[in-house]
């Protein structure tokens, strides 16, 4: 198998996972609650892609990360 291939089907998942992590724990801690996490997740998710559709677009290599940097 091609580590690179596998490399590429695990950071779609991370990413989300990333993205998940901050929304959640403000839900466990803070007053907001775990509807508005998972809104506030798929916000992230939408602002995450369109960064690297941008990047990929105008060749910016720092935009194509988008926000998880991976």
């Amino acid at each position: 198998m091609n580590k690179t291939a596998i490399w590429k089907a695990i950071k779609e998942p991370l990413r989300l996972l990333v993205l998940a992590i901050i929304p959640f724990v403000i839900a466990y801690f803070g007053p907001m609650s775990y509807g508005w996490a998972v809104i506030l997740t798929a916000m992230l998710k939408f602002i995450d892609k369109l960064l690297h559709e941008v990047g990929k677009s105008t060749g910016s290599a720092a935009l194509i990360t988008g926000i998880t940097r991976f």
